[in-house]
């Protein structure tokens, strides 16, 4: 079994980068959308996991690969939440979560609110103890400071970055897909985020507002303070995630199947290969990076 971990260009989960973004206010040549905090401290904290997809042979043979995709935060009765741009180029994917201790869950089920909602939420199987994240009710204000934690690309740990609000957007189009209902906002550090932090929580102690969305495009994950995020507000979607929970609690055969058959597929000892190509990409992330706009 081979292991990909591949750092995308823009990181929308089921989106190839063309050209350069639109609609983004600020973004240039060397700013361009992306998704990993730059910091290289870790954090070990278990509400928040690494998402990994499995790749079927492309010769095939019955050899799987698995790669890194995304970010998701747990938030309860069996659900993660991340970004639908990390989902949707597969929505049916086999994977499974995998925390910084090495627990791990198999993917069972995935759900999306729509194209323009850059939210999904991940069922899994059993296999991961995690505390819980409060939904966010309210949105956070401009001016207010919260936390990004994700799994950048280019680290096998997660790391944060503070992120200020400095506005509200009703929608941007970021190329490949056209978000809703997003927050601006700046590095408040030297941390960024940068490529694998596509999904990562936005939270201020036990409560999520936001989910990362993009960033200024970053792909060697350097530092950056005052650089360009873009996280989707949560609390106009609370609704529906907590519905969505409620309705779909538990797991069918068909389900715990899947949640199997993804875990199955996880290596029992992790080899990563290099970084492949950055330029356009198929990958989910390859237009926002999955740690900090670099997905």
């Amino acid at each position: 079994m081979r292991v990909e971990r591949k750092c995308g260009r823009f990181l929308l989960a089921a989106a190839t980068v063309v050209g350069v973004v639109t609609g983004l206010p600020h973004a240039v040549a060397d700013d361009w959308p992306s998704l990993q905090a730059t910091s290289t401290t870790p954090v070990m904290d278990n509400r928040i996991a690494a998402l990994w997809q499995v790749i079927p042979s492309s010769s095939g043979d019955a050899s799987l690969q698995v790669r890194r995709e995304c970010t998701a935060s747990y938030v309860g009765d069996g659900f993660w939440l991340t970004a639908h741009h990390c989902v949707s180029q597969n929505p049916s994917m086999d994977g499974y979560l995998e925390q910084f201790d090495g627990q791990r869950a198999g993917i069972a089920g995935i759900y999306t609110l729509s194209d323009t909602d850059d939210v999904a939420l991940i069922e899994v199987g059993p296999g991961i103890d995690a505390d819980t994240f409060d939904v966010a009710q309210d949105p956070l204000d401009i001016g207010q400071q919260a936390t990004l934690t994700g799994y950048g690309e280019i680290h096998d740990y997660a790391s944060s970055a503070t992120t200020t609000i400095v506005a509200h957007r009703g929608e941007i189009d970021f190329g490949s897909a056209v978000y809703t209902d997003l927050f601006e906002a700046q590095s408040a550090t030297a941390s960024r985020s940068c490529s694998g932090d596509s999904g990562a929580p936005v939270y201020i102690g036990s409560t999520i507002y936001a989910i990362h969305t993009g960033g200024g495009y970053n792909p060697s994950c350097v530092d950056g303070k005052d650089m360009l995020m873009w996280h989707t507000n949560i609390a106009s979607r609370a609704d529906w995630i907590n519905s969505t929970i409620r309705m779909n609690a538990g797991l069918t055969a068909a389900e715990e199947h899947k949640a199997v058959t993804g875990l199955d597929a996880a290596p029992e000892g992790e080899t990563v290969l290099g970084d492949v190509d950055q330029g356009t990409s198929s990958h989910p992330h390859g237009l926002l990076s999955s740690s900090r706009f670099s997905s």
